[in-house]
């Protein structure tokens, strides 16, 4: 993420890490060795997200730097770089986005990997502001939809109000990379998300892990 964008701190004790927004006391930046995974992983984000703390996409960043990319989502530009990506022939692209209404349901498909490299979109915010980034980027209409069911709850409590049976970006990533085949990855990138909340719950009251 940008580094102009500050991380708010979630106690008044200790300043943030500006790159896994945990209280300095518990950064995890340089607990786990990197990861690369097959699949590209493009973060449509909100700017509110680049301040929050609980933001799990720089987190797929930190340890998966290579094929991670995050794009700032703005009303009045286009992600330019995103639409980009979007358009070169090397790649498969996919959004996604449960398959809510008929008309989406029409534009679902079932992953499959193909000569080409994989890339996901993932629309990172609170689920209002992720529905109101599909809605209004016309640059995803015409992509496939990929739809995820998982059959276990969130391990991502972090924030009030969450959705219940909805993933976090993070969790979102890590199944999707099962899917393509990618078990050890998914698996590393799983156990770097689950310091995180340990690191962040402990956080919370100035303790370290």
């Amino acid at each position: 993420m940008d580094k102009s964008y500050k991380v708010k701190q979630i106690t008044s004790l200790y300043e943030s890490c500006n790159q896994c927004g945990l209280p300095i006391i518990n950064c995890i930046c340089n607990k786990s060795a990197k990861v690369n995974t097959k699949a590209k992983l493009w973060i449509l984000s909100s700017e509110r997200e680049f301040y929050r703390p609980s933001n799990t996409a720089r987190l797929l960043k930190l340890i998966n730097p290579e094929s991670t990319e995050i794009f700032l989502w703005e009303r009045t530009e286009s992600p330019e770089q995103l639409i980009q990506n979007i358009s070169m022939e090397k790649y498969s692209v996919f959004v996604l986005f449960p398959a809510e209404n008929e008309k989406l349901e029409k534009r679902k498909v079932n992953f499959k990997p193909t000569d080409k490299i994989p890339a996901f979109i993932f629309l990172d915010g609170t689920w209002k502001e992720a529905r109101r980034i599909f809605r209004k980027s016309e640059f995803l209409q015409g992509l496939p939809i990929v739809s995820i069911k998982p059959n276990y709850a969130s391990n991502y409590d972090l924030r009030r109000g969450a959705t219940a049976g909805n993933l976090c970006t993070i969790e979102a990533a890590i199944e999707i990379l099962k899917m393509n085949g990618e078990l050890e990855t998914s698996q590393d990138i799983e156990d770097f998300f689950n310091l995180f909340i340990k690191s962040y719950k402990a956080g919370l009251s100035g303790h370290r892990v």
